[in-house]
């Protein structure tokens, strides 16, 4: 199955935790709120990047969704991340537990003038 369907960035608590010279890392709390499609729920996500003085550089990210995906009621955790070379962020399902159990799929993330979104490739056991 797969879908693609927009989000709303509900949370962003990002802070510096190493800068020297040009290069600066950085971590980030992220809430996402998933309502209009198949997947229902919200997501917790932890970043790890990298700007330079021309901006951002890449990132990398664990994330868990909590919620309900095609009628089934469960978590996964996706990870995921992109260069800034890269017009999408790509990743995979690593786990999911509850009615989700088995889960398994490919994740992307786009965010442009079309506005935040996730394009789902999943099979659900």
């Amino acid at each position: 199955m797969r879908f693609t369907q927009p989000f709303e960035i509900t949370k962003w608590d990002q802070s510096s935790y190493d800068e020297d010279g040009d290069l600066t890392l950085g971590r980030a709390s992220v809430g996402k709120n998933f309502t209009d499609g198949d997947l229902v729920g919200t997501s917790a996500a932890e970043l790890l990047m990298v700007g330079t003085e021309a901006g951002p550089a890449a990132y990398t990210a664990v994330e868990r969704f909590t919620g309900t995906l095609a009628g089934q009621e469960g978590d996964f955790v996706m990870v995921h991340g992109a260069s800034s070379d890269e017009d999408a962020s790509h990743g995979k399902i690593v786990a999911a537990t509850g009615g989700l159990a088995g889960l398994t799929g490919t994740v992307v993330y786009e965010h442009d003038d079309k506005g935040p979104r996730l394009t789902l490739d999943y099979e659900l056991a």
